[in-house]
């Protein structure tokens, strides 16, 4: 038979892996613009598992949460030398702190003990964590601990998590209603993740390269077929906007476009097979000429995952057909 402890494990392990589904893209987005210095919201879910469930429980809904983020590290993690085990290693340490925070629950049944629990969780966190960096040689220990920002957004959602147990212990079918708050945050985070790392071209208002190669990356990563990259580079600098007027009928909502050098445009589309690429290339072209609109253009089409390769064939073909212009650019 199914108790209130099985049924409050089954609600945050759901509720867990239908948060971080319904916002891996936008998390990865927002830790690759942010270089991976972004506050999670694991704790959400880990802290109300230390102050609701039985120790096997708590260990089930940490590695749960966790296996469900790793999606999105691994992508913006990606070329970081043993990023798996530094990943399998946090996720011990935090099982580890809940079991210690549970264990205060236990001992000490009131408020207070609450709020013992909870900083016994950080606590043993922060200590295995920092022991792990110091054994490994890493010198920024003390910078990466002292962040007082970090301290109040993880204050912020250990208290989330707080809320969501005393919503469990209410009444175990009350804790769905904390994932539209959490989706609130998560997108408030990334609103200001993007005007914090100033992700659009203020010329433009097309994305930034960085936040444009974070998008195309991931682009690429998820994409099930082939993809064009197209590089054009105006003659005339401030021809952006009748460049995009020109090939507009050849885009949608779904394309990818951004800043890329110093004033070149930069669009990733997915075109399913690779003679498409030149078909849409060949499109564009004849719709800047059509324009009037002097911007030599670079095209490349790919099935790999990786961005750097498809993004120096697209420049090596423009280089190509400059050349064969008689026209030379430097960048």
């Amino acid at each position: 038979m199914i108790g209130p402890h099985e049924v409050a494990f089954l609600l945050l392990a759901l509720t867990s892996v239908a948060y971080s589904v319904s916002v891996r893209r936008l998390e990865r987005f927002r830790r690759a613009l942010a270089s991976g210095k972004m506050p999670d919201l694991l704790s959400v879910w880990t802290l109300a598992a230390t102050l609701t469930l039985p120790p096997l429980h708590i260990a089930c809904v940490v590695l749960t949460a966790y296996a469900m983020e790793w999606p999105s590290r691994k992508l913006v993690n990606k070329g970081q030398s043993g990023q798996r085990l530094k990943y399998v290693y946090s996720c011990a340490t935090a099982v580890t702190a809940c079991l210690a925070g549970t264990a205060v629950v236990h001992v000490v049944h009131s408020p207070i003990g609450i709020l013992l629990a909870t900083l016994t969780v950080s606590a043993v966190n922060i200590i295995l964590i920092a022991a792990a960096m110091v054994l490994s040689g890493d010198k920024c220990v003390v910078r990466k601990f002292a962040n007082p920002k970090a301290h109040v957004a993880e204050f912020i959602t250990q208290s989330l998590g707080v809320a969501l147990a005393g919503l469990i212990t209410w009444h175990v079918l009350l804790g769905v209603f904390v994932l539209p708050a959490l989706l609130l945050v998560h997108r408030w985070s990334l609103r200001e993740t993007v005007k914090v790392e100033k992700a659009f071209d203020e010329e433009t208002g097309l994305w930034a390269e960085t936040a444009w190669r974070i998008q195309a990356q991931q682009k690429l990563y998820d994409a099930r077929g082939h993809v064009a990259l197209v590089i054009i580079d105006p003659d005339e600098s401030g021809s952006d906007r009748q460049i995009l007027d020109a090939i507009g009928s050849g885009l949608t909502s779904a394309d990818l476009v951004g800043r890329y050098g110093t004033r070149q445009i930069v669009l990733l589309i997915l075109v399913g097979r690779r003679e498409a690429g030149l078909f849409l290339s060949t499109g564009f072209r004849t719709d800047l000429a059509r324009a009037g609109i002097r911007a030599p253009l670079g095209c490349a089409t790919t099935a790999d995952g990786e961005l750097e390769g498809v993004l120096i064939e697209a420049m090596s073909d423009l280089m190509a057909r400059r050349a064969a212009a008689g026209v030379h650019h430097t960048w």
